[in-house]
C-alpha cells in the first residue's frame, strides 16, 4: 500500500512539473525567432505518396495535395501503389494531373517504408515529403513546412496532425489526443526533441537521405526510427503548427488497438536499439523527454491498475455502507443530498482528482487555444470529459498488450 501510494505521488509530482516544463517550453518556442525561406528559395519538393489498398481515398488525397499553393514547376507529387489486390491504382491512374506520376509495384514490399523508398529512388526534389495515401492536407502546409529549411541544420519539419472527422466516442478521444499532440511536437521542438515524424505528412532534407540511408525497412514504426537516427546525428527537427494535416481516426476498438500495438511495440524495438542516446550528450531529448515517457508508462499502468481495482472496492464498500444505515438502495439514483456530500467530500479529499480536475483545466485551455490555431472548431465540452474517462484506460489496454507482444511474440507485421 505504501509502495503504491508512493508511485501515486510520484505520478501526480511528475505529471505536474512536466506539464509546467512543457508549457514554459511551448511559450518560449512561440518567441524564438527563425529565419524562412523567401518566396524566390523555396525548392523543389517531391511528395512520395505509399499505398496499399486505400480504395477511392487515393482520389480525396491526390486532390488534396495537387490543391496545394506551392510556386508551379517546384512540386512533384509520385504515388507508388504496394501490389495493393483493390481498384487504388485506378484510381490513381484515372487522376489527371501533370505533376502526378504513378508507379506501381508488382511485388508487395509489406510494408510502407518499401513503398516509399522505392519512390525515393524517382525524386527530384531537395525536399522529400512522406504522405500517407488516406490523408488530407491544407493548401498552404506545405509551403508553410518548406519555410523552415532556410537553417542549414534543419533535417526535418513535421506538421499539425489532426482528425479529420469526430463522431464516436473512441474517435472523440483521439481527437483530444492529437490536439495535445500539437502542442507537445511545439513544446518539443523548442528542446529539439521531437522523436517521432508522423509519416501521414513529414517533410525530410533528401541530402539526409542520400547520406544516412532512407526509411529502415524491417522497422514497423519506420518514421519514429527516421526521427531518433536525425537526433542521433545532432541535426534538427521542426515543428510548424499553423501546417495542418488531416487523417482519418480509427473507429473500431479492434483497428485502434491494432495501430496502438503497432506504435508501441515499434517504440520498445527503438528506444532499445538507440538507448545510448539517454545521456547528457543529446541534451534534453536524452536527459528528460526520453526518460519521462519511459517512466510514464510505467506510473500510467500501476496506477490505472491501482485505480480500477480500489474504485470497485470502494462502490462496493459503499453499498455495503448504505445497505447498513437502511438507506433505500432503489432511490440511490435519484438526486440526495446526503450522497453528493459524500461523494464531493471524497472528492475534496483525494489528491489526485484534485490534480486532474486542475489538469483538465489546463488541458481545456490548451485545446480551445489549439482550434484557434488550425481554425477548426471541435465540441470540446463533450470531447474533454470523454478523453479523461477513458484514455488513461485505453492507454494501459494498449501497452499491457504491445509488452506482451515484446516479450512473447518479438516481432509484429506492418500489414
Amino acid at each position: 500500500m505504501e509502495f503504491i501510494s508512493v508511485v501515486i505521488y510520484l505520478s501526480i509530482y511528475l505529471g505536474l512539473f512536466a506539464t509546467t516544463f512543457y508549457i514554459w517550453s511551448f511559450v518560449v518556442d512561440t518567441k524564438k525567432k527563425r529565419e524562412f525561406l523567401t518566396d524566390a528559395e523555396l525548392p523543389k519538393v517531391s511528395v512520395i505518396i505509399p499505398c496499399y489498398n486505400e480504395g477511392d481515398a487515393v482520389t480525396k488525397t491526390l486532390e488534396s495535395i495537387t490543391a496545394s499553393n506551392y510556386p508551379k514547376g517546384k512540386l512533384e507529387i509520385i504515388f507508388v501503389d504496394d501490389g495493393s489486390t483493390d481498384d487504388s491504382l485506378k484510381f490513381a491512374r484515372g487522376f489527371k494531373s501533370k505533376i502526378v506520376r504513378v508507379f506501381a509495384k508488382k511485388v508487395n514490399g509489406g510494408s510502407k517504408a518499401a513503398a516509399f523508398n522505392y519512390g525515393f529512388t524517382k525524386a527530384t526534389g531537395e525536399i522529400i515529403l512522406s504522405m500517407d495515401a488516406d490523408t488530407m492536407v491544407d493548401p498552404e502546409s506545405i509551403q508553410r513546412m518548406v519555410r523552415y529549411f532556410k537553417n542549414k541544420k534543419v533535417m526535418a519539419v513535421t506538421p499539425s496532425m489532426i482528425m479529420s472527422k469526430v463522431k464516436g466516442i473512441l474517435e472523440r478521444i483521439q481527437h483530444v489526443e492529437y490536439l495535445m499532440g500539437l502542442f507537445l511536437r511545439k513544446a518539443f521542438a523548442s528542446l529539439n526533441a521531437i522523436y517521432i515524424t508522423p509519416g501521414a505528412f513529414t517533410a525530410y532534407r533528401k541530402s539526409f537521405m542520400d547520406k544516412y540511408g532512407v526509411y529502415e525497412e524491417g522497422n514497423i514504426t519506420e518514421d519514429l526510427e527516421m526521427a531518433l537516427r536525425i537526433q542521433s546525428k545532432g541535426y534538427i527537427i521542426e515543428n510548424c503548427p499553423e501546417a495542418p494535416v488531416y487523417t482519418i481516426p480509427m473507429n473500431t476498438f479492434k483497428t485502434l488497438l491494432i495501430q496502438r500495438r503497432r506504435w508501441y511495440f515499434g517504440l520498445i524495438q527503438n528506444l532499445l536499439k538507440y538507448k545510448f542516446m539517454i545521456s547528457k550528450k543529446y541534451g534534453d531529448l536524452g536527459m528528460f523527454v526520453i526518460p519521462i515517457a519511459v517512466i510514464s508508462v510505467f506510473f500510467s499502468l500501476v496506477v490505472t491498475g491501482y485505480l480500477f481495482i480500489k474504485t470497485a472496492f470502494d462502490v462496493r464498500g459503499e453499498l455495503l455502507f448504505l445497505r447498513n444505515v437502511n438507506f433505500d438502495l432503489p432511490s440511490i439514483y435519484r438526486f440526495n443530498s446526503y450522497i453528493f456530500e459524500r461523494f464531493l467530500h471524497r472528492v475534496l479529499s483525494n489528491p489526485v482528482l484534485i490534480f486532474l480536475v486542475i489538469f483538465m483545466g489546463v488541458l481545456f485551455a490548451y485545446l480551445y487555444y489549439a482550434q484557434k490555431k488550425v481554425g477548426r472548431r471541435w465540441d470540446l465540452l463533450i470531447n474533454v470529459p470523454l478523453f479523461f474517462i477513458f484514455f488513461a484506460t485505453l492507454f494501459a489496454i494498449w501497452w499491457m498488450v504491445s509488452i506482451f507482444y515484446a516479450v512473447f511474440f518479438k516481432s509484429i507485421k506492418w500489414r
